[in-house]
């Protein structure tokens, strides 16, 4: 969700950076094949608290072109790409050599279009270990200062046998060598296939120059495991009907469309957040025609409530609910958290963390995001979350069908989102900083909870309510 349109702010749910994006893949000489999101297993894999002190021997083969048959490989739908070792290259890096990537076609090939090289790893299905940290690297120069997009992730030539969903992107319109970086947690082991993919432009001329491409263990920040007994305990415990603790809770209200044309009002009114007499709160959406105080009549009402001045979550937190998500076209429930510093830095500047995002008309897919500004431009956000890697997990069942445990760990070095206590997506600053974003997180945050009803006519029957139990607060790390 987003911060209310009186910080001057409007969000646009936008990908970009870091992460992977829909790639059109080979239909002939590298069969083609379109990823698709992994189902939900709830990650399970055995995490480790830290990494080896020092980083493992290096998984590629030859990332630089040191030798006279790197084994370097490419391909493209659009025309040949050529693969030529060159020497004499100079940057900030100690390698002599690089790979030079070149199409001279400019038509936009078949199939969606494609281009992709492949460096090889050695010993792909023994390198990776699920649960294990890994940080992928490579120098990137574009000869042709095009401003063309250049990705780098583990995979083969029909974009499967990955041991990530990780990806990095870049684009540039200068000459200059630059750095494309991601850390991740390996999920699955590698095959003899497994590949450092570069996605190359689907169409037009361009040529790009590579080097040190790097996969290697590491030593990364993750969460610390700390006592169970949690520092903060927002109940909901009360009589069925009564409004949730004011010491603890504000309510937010009109109906301006808080920056994503939302089509709702949000009320202090028992009809739309109330306890259930059974330790939950409800929030629910309706089909009502109010009047808001802001004077703006609409045709839906629900609530929105936040922690802000009352309640903060420290960096350095683990904070969880149990929570039932409505579902159906156009209801849009959400908890998440907001930079407390948000009234001076501003939006995004001060940071968001959408713990849970459902979309209702993906009825079982639980989203998660974060909203960091770019680099010098406080104003201007810079998302992570929505189709990345994680960032959309599939229950393989609705949001309502039962509770689930929503979490999220965040602090200077390290954000981790979980489901049922099972990590889905984990984003470390240096990545962050490295695309170009600033990394807010290690300052404190306050809570959001609300249900939206998105832009349009919605076609889902009302009333639709979000059921939220117990927000546990666990300071130093998790409680598991």
């Amino acid at each position: 969700m987003r911060l209310t349109p009186r910080r001057g702010t409007r969000r646009t749910v936008t990908i970009v950076a870091l992460a992977a994006v829909t790639l059109a893949l080979p239909a002939a000489v590298i069969a083609a094949s379109q990823p698709t999101q992994t189902p939900y297993n709830a990650r399970a894999i055995t995490m480790t608290s830290a990494a080896p002190a020092a980083a493992s021997a290096e998984g590629v083969l030859d990332g630089s072109g040191a030798t006279a048959n790197p084994g370097w490989t490419a391909g493209s739908s659009a025309g040949p790409v050529t693969v030529r070792r060159v020497s004499g290259v100079a940057g900030p890096f100690t390698a002599k050599t690089a790979m030079e990537l070149t199409r001279t076609a400019t038509g936009s090939g078949t199939g969606g279009g494609w281009a992709l090289a492949l460096a090889p790893l050695r010993n792909p299905q023994t390198f990776f270990v699920p649960g294990k940290v890994y940080r992928m690297e490579a120098w990137v120069r574009d000869t042709r200062s095009s401003g063309m997009s250049i990705g780098m992730l583990l995979a083969n030539g029909n974009y499967g046998n990955r041991p990530a969903d990780a990806a990095v992107y870049g684009k540039y319109a200068d000459t200059a060598w630059h750095l494309i970086t991601r850390t991740f947690v390996a999920t699955a082991a590698g095959k003899a296939d497994t590949a450092v993919y570069l996605a190359l432009p689907s169409s037009g001329a361009f040529g790009f120059q590579v080097t040190g491409v790097s996969v290697k263990e590491f030593a990364a920040a993750l969460p610390a495991r700390t006592d169970i007994t949690p520092e903060k305990i927002l109940s909901f415990a009360g009589k069925a009907g009564t409004a949730p603790n004011a010491a603890h809770w504000n309510h937010e209200t009109g109906g301006n469309g808080w920056g994503n044309e939302e089509v709702q009002t949000y009320t202090k009114s028992l009809d739309n957040a109330y306890l259930n007499g059974a330790g939950k709160l409800h929030i629910t959406a309706r089909k009502q025609t109010v009047k808001g105080t802001d004077g703006i009549t609409r045709d839906y009402t629900s609530a929105r409530l936040t922690t802000e001045g009352k309640v903060t979550v420290r960096a350095g937190s683990y904070v969880e609910a149990e929570i039932v998500a409505p579902v159906g076209a156009g209801v849009w429930p959400a908890f998440w958290t907001v930079g407390t510093a948000t009234r001076t830095q501003g939006w995004p500047a001060a940071g968001e963390l959408d713990i849970l995002e459902g979309w209702g008309a993906t009825p079982t897919i639980a989203h998660s995001a974060m909203h960091m500004a770019k680099a010098g431009a406080p104003k201007t956000d810079l998302p992570y979350g929505w189709g990345e890697a994680g960032g959309s997990t599939d229950l393989r069942e609705s949001l309502d069908a039962r509770p689930h445990r929503y979490g999220v760990y965040f602090d200077r070095n390290v954000v981790r989102f979980y489901i049922d206590r099972k990590p889905t997506m984990t984003v470390w600053a240096a990545d962050a900083i490295s695309s170009g974003r600033t990394w807010p997180f290690g300052g404190d945050q306050f809570l959001v909870l609300n249900v939206a009803v998105a832009s349009g006519t919605p076609t889902t029957p009302m009333p639709r309510t979000m059921t939220v139990g117990d927000i546990f607060v666990h300071e130093g790390g998790t409680p598991f």
